[in-house]
């Protein structure tokens, strides 16, 4: 069965950049003729929930239940926290992805964390094992979105483990646990649960600040990979909404002028679909009340402090063209690993249809060049 690893193009759906980004991101191999033509009928958010949600009823009733569950997933990604149709989407997605993917290897776990629980899942690999990769995301995703990735490093002969931590898919959604930026915690809790040592880290998206703030503090994490890299998501977020709201946020952050902030927030939310999107789903993930708190707490999202207690093998990847993640910050994280055991860095180009945020258009490509790097750093510290 082709799984998302095996889209090797990145395409233009719609005019937009971001929304543009996002059909490339839930595409469904031999979905395409479906997806050009939802594109073709998006005009602002409505429209992609409504699109999606109806593509994602016709999908289930013909009981193609892979299809059906992206597409659910894709109708709840730009709904408002606020939405009751939200909840349902994901339960249903979240259904619909276990009905999908009966495999005797695979196991669901729940990690007993503060006062909640971590979700996830446990793949057993399809040889013996070769050792252990524990995986999360980052600012928007729920882990089963990235179970192709799971598949194929299980197939390698890695035992693997998926969670959503807190601020993140099922446990942001069923526990309502807001995001921290002490990810050694999460982590911790997960190596504890399942008894996990001399395991390698890989963080996507935002995952990818979060896996080495994660390492800087858990000896037990010998392997880390950016995927990709996210040196300051303060810088992220305030860099796509143009210089002038750039400057102005920056500086009013500094200053902690919170009234201010709201009310430059607020009219950017009313004018910039982005931007209400983007400040409505951070608060939701940071737990924070109003806009000016969500702000604050991304300051707290950045490795430039932490990224000299790094001692492990580190591999940090970057998309040439990051709509995103500015392409600076790959060089600016490179020098500060002065403690890693190992460096190595990827850029992905355009020539290889891998130039997007998280190589969204040929996930495939960097997927193999993560197993190719993780097996030239065994276990046991063995340097190849």
């Amino acid at each position: 069965m082709a799984t998302w690893l095996s889209i090797t193009q990145y395409y233009t759906f719609h005019r937009d950049p971001n929304i543009n980004y996002q059909l490339n991101r839930f595409l469904v191999p031999g979905a395409e003729p479906l997806f050009a033509e939802i594109g073709a009928r998006i005009k602002n958010f409505q429209d992609w929930k409504v699109e999606f949600l109806s593509a994602a009823a016709l999908a289930e009733e013909r009981n193609e239940l892979t299809l059906a569950a992206s597409l659910y997933r894709a109708a709840e990604f730009f709904m408002s926290p606020s939405d009751p149709e939200r909840m349902r989407a994901f339960e249903t997605f979240i259904t619909l992805f276990y009905r999908a993917h009966q495999d005797r290897r695979l196991e669901r776990i729940s990690v007993p964390y503060e006062s909640g629980h971590l979700y996830g899942l446990k793949l057993a690999p399809a040889s013996p094992s070769r050792g252990t990769i524990v995986v999360h995301a980052g600012y928007d995703a729920h882990m089963e979105e990235f179970y192709g990735l799971a598949q194929a490093m299980a197939s390698r002969g890695y035992q693997v483990v998926m969670f959503d931590g807190p601020g993140q898919g099922s446990t942001l959604m069923r526990d309502n646990m807001p995001m921290t930026p002490d990810w050694e915690k999460p982590v911790g809790a997960v190596l504890d649960h399942l008894g996990l040592s001399d395991v390698t880290l890989i963080g996507i998206s935002l995952g990818g600040c979060l896996a080495l703030r994660a390492a800087a503090f858990e000896p037990r994490v010998e392997r880390v990979v950016a995927f990709d890299v996210m040196l300051d998501f303060f810088q992220c977020i305030t860099s796509r909404r143009g210089w002038a709201a750039q400057l102005a946020l920056t500086t009013l952050v500094r200053l902690r002028l919170a009234p201010l902030i709201n009310a430059l927030s607020r009219a950017m939310m009313k004018y910039d679909l982005m931007s209400r999107w983007g400040i409505e789903q951070g608060m939701h993930v940071l737990g924070a009340a109003a806009p000016a708190a969500y702000f604050y707490r991304l300051k707290a999202y950045n490795t430039r402090a932490i990224s000299k207690l790094i001692t492990q093998d580190t591999l940090i990847m970057a998309g040439a063209e990051d709509h995103f993640v500015p392409l600076a910050q790959l060089f600016e994280q490179l020098p500060l690993l002065t403690n890693a055991r190992s460096v190595t860095a990827q850029i992905f180009t355009r020539a290889d249809q891998a130039q997007s945020h998280c190589q969204i258009g040929n996930l495939g490509l960097a997927v193999s060049q993560i197993l190719s790097w993780v097996d030239a750093h065994p276990t046991g510290h063995q340097s190849s």
